[in-house]
């Protein structure tokens, strides 16, 4: 009966160590797309460990009408990869451009 019991406790002291190790786990990260063509800009490109907020402008670009926000923060959160850089000319709507750590 002490080995059945020590078995019960064991597993449930392993089942309760995988269910905190879920809720530990990273946030999957939350891709930018572009909702304007153009060529990025330098000034006001975001950049890796920038926190940013809900709305904020990430990618600029020039278009033949002057210059324009390409992709705005869709949540609170980090950058942790930015995927243009000046010069890049974003040709198609949708391509990921950046992706951020949701808060």
């Amino acid at each position: 009966m002490r080995a059945t019991t020590a078995a019960c406790l064991g597993l449930v002291l392993v089942g309760a160590s995988l269910v905190g190790a879920a809720d530990a786990a990273p946030r999957q990260a939350v891709e930018v797309k572009a909702t304007l063509r153009g060529e990025v800009l330098p000034d006001g490109l975001a950049a890796i460990g920038d926190d940013v907020r809900e709305g904020d402008p990430l990618v600029y670009v020039r278009t033949q009408t002057g210059r324009g926000v390409a992709a705005r923060a869709p949540v609170d959160g980090r950058v942790v990869e930015v995927l243009v850089r000046p010069g890049t000319v974003i040709r198609e709507l949708g391509v990921v451009v950046a992706r951020l750590e949701p808060r």
